[in-house]
């Protein structure tokens, strides 16, 4: 599957803002989903999950638009 399959499949569970899903969107083969919490930020996530900031922005591209801008409460997509 790839990075553009992983956004546009779940896009329309999209409930404004940007910073990714508001809805829990599903779980992909070689993903899970993530949800954002207070203080969190790219680079903690990343970190987390052992892969990049680059990275989580690839396959996240069409709910994080600006990696400085993540929203609390919302979900993303991290590898597993």
């Amino acid at each position: 599957m790839n990075n553009e399959e992983l956004n546009l499949q779940e896009m329309e569970n999209v409930n404004g803002g940007f910073g990714g899903y508001a809805h829990k969107p599903r779980e992909k083969a070689g993903f899970m989903v993530y949800q954002i919490v207070k203080g969190d930020n790219l680079t903690k996530i990343a970190k987390r999950f052992n892969t990049t900031v680059d990275y989580l922005v690839s396959i996240n591209r069409s709910v994080i638009p600006n990696r400085n801008d993540i929203t609390s409460g919302f979900y993303i997509y991290v590898p597993v």
